[in-house]
């Protein structure tokens, strides 16, 4: 480790760093939260139906947050480029932790290598790259068009993704748990992020 990244260290271990890692994810948190709430207000209204009640859920509600893949019903909720950056897909649990777990961890050394101003900009721009990769591809790519006026983007994991490549870029030599046989290599545990998250990736999605 050399110098800038033992000061860096030392920095955030004091605490003498600004923490944009914990305000990025209670800011994730209170945004499913507050959309888990709606959801099962909308499930409580349609008890009898809950396919019906989640569709409802997903057209009137999250439709209100997250992307749409139609260049139209973009242009009618602009808004959406920014909050989809704080919302999960489906807005499903599983996918909240296994996020937050990533983000933290990655998010942790990259504020250890680089200090704490970084990682904010690192996750808005990943979650934004996302977004106009999505909206391309779906008016671009003839494989989608049938799909574009159904599709929506939440865009929290992009994010999150984009912290864990930037995290390894910044230094893949970094090693986690030293003291077994030198260490994993950051780069490996990145390789087992990605591998993981782009295997539970749905048909829809």
């Amino acid at each position: 480790m050399n110098y800038k990244e033992q000061q860096s260290r030392k920095r955030l271990m004091a605490g003498k760093t600004s923490n944009d890692l914990l305000m990025l994810m209670a800011i994730c948190l209170i945004v499913f939260v507050g959309l888990a709430f709606v959801k099962a207000l909308w499930f409580f209204n349609y008890a009898d139906d809950k396919e019906l009640a989640k569709s409802l859920f997903h057209k009137n509600v999250l439709g209100l947050f997250t992307v749409p893949a139609e260049a139209g019903q973009l242009a009618t909720r602009p808004w959406t480029i920014f909050t989809s950056m704080f919302v999960h897909q489906n807005n499903e649990v599983w996918k909240v932790f296994s996020n937050m777990f990533w983000l933290w961890s990655f998010g942790y050394i990259l504020q250890d290598l680089t200090g704490g101003k970084k990682i904010i900009p690192v996750f808005v721009y990943g979650a934004l790259g996302s977004v106009i990769v999505f909206v391309l591809a779906y008016n671009l790519l003839p494989s989608l068009q049938a799909q574009k006026a159904f599709a929506s983007l939440g865009a929290a994991n992009c994010g999150v993704m984009a912290v864990a490549i930037v995290t390894t870029l910044v230094s893949p030599g970094y090693r986690l748990f030293p003291m077994i046989g030198g260490g994993i290599p950051l780069w490996a545990i990145t390789a087992l992020y990605l591998i993981t998250s782009f295997a539970t990736i749905s048909i829809s999605d």
